[in-house]
């Protein structure tokens, strides 16, 4: 059976985010990570600043700044 690397579940969750909205987190379970390993990469993130957490409302939101890092493109 095929495998999502935890690096791919990250990707996933960035390009998921990069829309720059707020998203609940029931989206992002959508995307199939796993509860244990969407907490541990939103804690990441937000741990380092990357996305903002709404924690009563449980929703996510990519930091602006970390958005426009993500999708400049290399010339």
């Amino acid at each position: 059976m095929w495998e999502i690397t935890l690096s791919s579940k990250i990707a996933l969750v960035l390009e998921f985010l990069s829309d720059g909205e707020w998203h609940e987190s029931q989206e992002l379970l959508k995307l199939g990570v796993a509860d244990y390993d969407f907490k541990e990469i939103i804690g990441f993130l937000n741990k380092y600043g990357f996305v903002k957490v709404h924690a009563k409302n449980r929703k996510v939101k990519i930091n602006k700044e970390f958005r426009k890092l993500l999708t400049q493109t290399v010339a």
